[in-house]
């Protein structure tokens, strides 16, 4: 018996589950690593609300709708996540090493949970165990694993692939028991991670390449059932992006930029997909870029794919696990392809974690038809060299700088990388290389109001007044930059220009009034021209964005001592 015989028995013998302990394995160092200021800060570091776990706490993460709430939660409805977070904090406090185990362990039982489902689907444990290796060592998914914000994705991901293992038994053998288990499990999962809401398109997918001793009709009241049990929970949270400003305009001009715009993002993805790199929280991608190898490959693989997954609809024999793969990867890319929903990123790593299950279980399927002696071997050479590139990528994610420097040099013209770098660097008081930052980012992004702004606060720092605020004035130029607006209405007043200081203050949180550094600002200039109503208004606002926020109740007891002093 030769070596890849005895391999093929031994994982005929063993649970593919298993492959969790090698996910685990794989991420386990990030237990080392700290906070990325990348949301980070806002979602979980300073979110006084997750701190701590109370019947209270838990009731306002559940149904306080307001503003201000759901600004502090990221301006999203996701209660689950945000349970989870203030769960950490019970169990781990302080400590961010325990959030991060508590990060790898959910990668852990994603691989193991979708590697169970490829048995349950198609019943053979080396498919299992080789999609399984291939999705747990996949490069792509070092975004979602090793950044904390991103709690959303691996925790909505275990919560869905447990429930969609749940409903293939129930289509298997049936029995109310179960079909309630999946129903409240994708509730969670969507309530975890909004786009886990695809999750009802991979039922459909399901039951079409599924037998099932289940009857027709039972099978469809069940997807019915399944399906609205999401949107119960996902109409909530569109409400709550609407309203926050989280569902972004579609892109472009018209729906021809965005295809193209799908096309890219599918080429970007292929491209990620493929082992091609590199990695990066964030890609050169733009509506309205017409260069042929940009969106060509995107387009025709995508036409491809479709047509293999029609042909299976119409051919039963061919509803296998290629063409399955392909169809998950479609129904999971749709949500973030931007045809949709016009997400506010163009393209991420995170928006694949899920998608690429599919793409990678018909990768498995093609190479398990291969001969033995062929497959195997290509095989581990794809598993080796996703263990390498995620064994590179990962440290990426263990500071702000190292993630943000991998960002530039992936795209140098990348302005927030540079403007993040240069704010790390001012941050622990070195001007010099923040100004080089800043200068190298203006090079390759000449007019970028992040970089501008910046360059407007360095400025500030050594007391050049006027060229602060002529650098701040060109960085106040579109709606993007009401940072820039409220740090201009700062310059103003120590300049003394009262009247324009507040014409930018009160332009700073027109733009953008769930800031509380805008609202903040607004009341500081309104109460040193002498203004208290307008002051106190803004003081109070702002206490109601950030509760624990020190300078905001120093500035709310200002107000009080203001009005006591003035009453008669």
């Amino acid at each position: 018996m030769g070596m890849t015989d005895r391999l093929a028995t031994l994982f005929e013998r063993i649970h593919p589950a298993w492959v969790g302990l090698v996910g685990f394995a794989l991420y386990l160092r990030t237990a080392t690593y700290g906070f990325v200021l990348h949301d980070d800060p806002w979602l979980i570091r300073d979110n006084r609300l997750l701190h701590e776990l109370s019947t209270a706490s838990v009731w306002r993460v559940l149904s306080d709708f307001s503003p201000e709430q759901r600004y502090r939660l990221g301006a999203e409805y996701l209660p689950v996540r945000d349970l989870s977070v203030m769960l950490d904090f019970a169990v781990h406090g302080d400590w961010v090493g325990g959030h991060h185990l508590t990060q790898v362990l959910l990668y852990a039982g994603v691989c193991a949970v979708l590697a169970s489902l490829v048995v349950a689907l198609f019943g053979s444990r080396p498919l299992a165990w080789l999609t399984g290796l291939l999705f747990a060592t996949h490069p792509v998914h070092v975004e979602t694993v090793a950044w904390l914000s991103e709690r959303k994705g691996v925790l909505g991901a275990f919560l869905l692939s447990s429930s969609l293992l749940i409903a293939t038994s129930h289509l298997r053998r049936g029995g109310w028991k179960r079909a309630l288990a999946a129903c409240v499990l994708f509730i969670l999962a969507v309530a975890a991670k909004a786009l886990a809401i695809a999750g009802a398109g991979a039922l459909v997918l399901i039951v079409l390449w599924l037998g099932s001793s289940v009857d027709r009709r039972r099978q469809l009241a069940f997807v019915a059932t399944y399906a609205a049990c999401g949107l119960l929970v996902f109409l909530p949270i569109v409400w709550v992006g609407r309203s926050m400003g989280m569902i972004a305009p579609y892109h472009g001009d018209g729906f021809a930029d965005t295809l193209l715009l799908f096309f890219q993002t599918h080429t970007q993805y292929l491209e990620l997909m493929a082992y091609g790199g590199p990695y990066s929280v964030e890609y050169a991608i733009q509506p309205g870029d017409v260069g042929l190898g940009r969106w060509l490959p995107g387009a025709l693989a995508a036409a491809l794919g479709a047509v293999a997954v029609v042909w299976a609809l119409f051919a039963r024999p061919r509803r296998g696990a290629v063409t399955f793969g392909l169809a998950w990867w479609l129904v999971f890319l749709a949500p973030v392809s931007h045809l949709l929903v016009p997400v506010q990123n163009y393209a991420a790593d995170r928006y694949l974690f899920l998608p690429s299950f599919g793409l990678l279980l018909a990768l498995a399927a093609v190479l398990m038809k291969l001969p033995r002696a062929l497959s195997w071997p290509i095989g581990a050479a794809i598993i080796v060299l996703g263990c390498g590139w995620t064994i590179v990528q990962t440290p990426t994610w263990s500071s702000t700088e190292r993630l943000f420097e991998n960002a530039a040099q992936v795209d140098p013209g990348n302005a927030d990388a540079w403007n993040e770098l240069a704010s790390v660097a001012a941050n622990r008081g070195d001007r010099e290389l923040a100004w080089a930052y800043t200068r190298r980012g203006l090079e390759h992004s000449p007019g970028d109001w992040r970089l501008l702004h910046r360059q407007g606060l360095l400025l500030a720092d050594e007391g050049k007044l006027e060229a602060a605020i002529e650098t701040m004035q060109r960085a106040a130029s579109v709606p993007e930059a009401h940072m820039a607006y409220a740090n201009l209405a700062l310059l103003y007043l120590k300049g003394g220009s009262h009247e324009e200081a507040l014409r930018m203050a009160e332009a700073a949180v027109r733009l953008q009034a769930q800031t509380t550094h805008n609202q903040r600002v607004l009341g500081i200039v309104a109460y040193e021209i002498g203004d208290t109503v307008t002051a106190c208004r803004a003081f109070e606002r702002a206490v109601a964005l950030d509760p624990y926020d020190e300078d905001n109740v120093r500035n709310i007891e200002l107000c009080a001592r203001s009005a006591g002093e003035a009453a008669p």
